[in-house]
């Protein structure tokens, strides 16, 4: 099926690498076209749903190098109403109530209680279409760090916890571990999306906060507590993906590159050949200890003037 997505605009170089981890992960998946705006993209609904950066999703029903062409196109019973969206630049621009004239609108427009919404859209030609899915921004607001039973000040907020477990590869059913799972905010996002969850951390206090979290949201799964280098899990697992410590060394943690030299040896230690492992690190130098992995993408977000942070996927060897 063919679909419009339009992105939320974060970071153009999330996106292509978001959708790259859904091409591998569904191989009928073809971008069509894309800029940093949106994409029209022939895929599976439910898969882009999923996506961190879609903010909505219409179904495309007719398209034409100009909006004449949707002169006849079949609609689904019911009131509605049109929304133009330009993500790139016509060689002839139409208002809404043009392209409405159109669609024999006239008597079917309700801005109150329609039934359904149209988006004609200019991408590399006009689109029609009706919209499927828009991304619940205030439901994923509520499950920030300061909206939790347990928080820290310090905590990835969900869009990007989304963001990266779609970056593992993995689908449902799947096994997700995050060996630095602190609040548990990626366990979070990857419960939510139908992964199965496990968690560590070297802090008692934090295992037992990510437990309540879990259990706030519905999500089984198991929290360990223990230091990397002692971390035993029974079970298989699919994916790690962790927000791995970058702040000064601690007795908790101690010097960071003893602690990214332990964790790569444990990660390799847990994961089979090809799957993969999503980080984010302050300070690249340290995938220099990622023996045994391939890097696969990297993706740089800037927090504020001073921090830039890099999303990076990892293969292992």
């Amino acid at each position: 099926m063919l679909y419009l997505v339009e992105f939320s605009g974060e970071s153009r170089e999330a996106v292509s690498a978001e959708l790259n981890a859904i091409r591998e992960v569904d191989a009928r998946t073809r971008i069509l076209w894309i800029n940093s705006r949106g994409a029209i993209i022939d895929s599976d609904l439910e898969r882009l749903s999923e996506m961190a950066f879609a903010r909505r999703i219409s179904e495309i029903i007719s398209s034409s190098d100009n909006v004449d062409g949707f002169q006849g196109t079949l609609l689904p019973e019911g009131k509605f109403y049109l929304r133009k969206v330009k993500l790139g630049t016509p060689h002839i621009d139409y208002t809404e109530s043009e392209i409405a004239g159109v669609l024999s609108a006239q008597g079917r427009v309700s801005f109150a209680n329609p039934d359904f919404v149209l988006i004609a859209a200019f991408a590399d030609r006009w689109y029609l279409s009706i919209v499927r899915h828009i991304r619940n921004n205030k439901e994923m607001e509520s499950r920030r760090s300061p909206m939790r039973p347990f928080f820290s000040p310090i905590s990835l907020h969900p869009k990007f916890a989304k963001f990266m477990v779609n970056l593992s590869r993995t689908v449902k059913g799947d096994t997700i571990l995050d060996p630095f799972c602190g609040t548990g905010g990626i366990l979070i996002e990857a419960g939510l999306s139908g992964r199965k969850v496990i968690g560590n951390d070297a802090s008692l206090v934090m295992v037992k906060g990510a437990r309540l979290n879990l259990k706030y949201f519905s999500i089984q799964g198991k929290i360990y507590n223990s230091k990397i280098q002692d971390l035993r899990i029974d079970d298989r697992v699919n994916a790690i993906v962790s927000d791995l410590p970058y702040g000064r060394s601690s007795p908790v943690i101690g010097d960071l590159e003893s602690l990214y030299e332990a964790s790569f040896i444990k990660f390799h230690e847990i994961l089979s050949k090809g799957q993969y492992c999503v980080i984010i690190v302050g300070d690249p130098r340290l995938l220099s200890f990622a023996n045994g992995f391939n890097i696969v993408d990297t993706v740089r977000i800037k927090v504020h003037n001073s921090l830039t942070r890099s999303y990076v996927v990892l293969r292992r060897n």
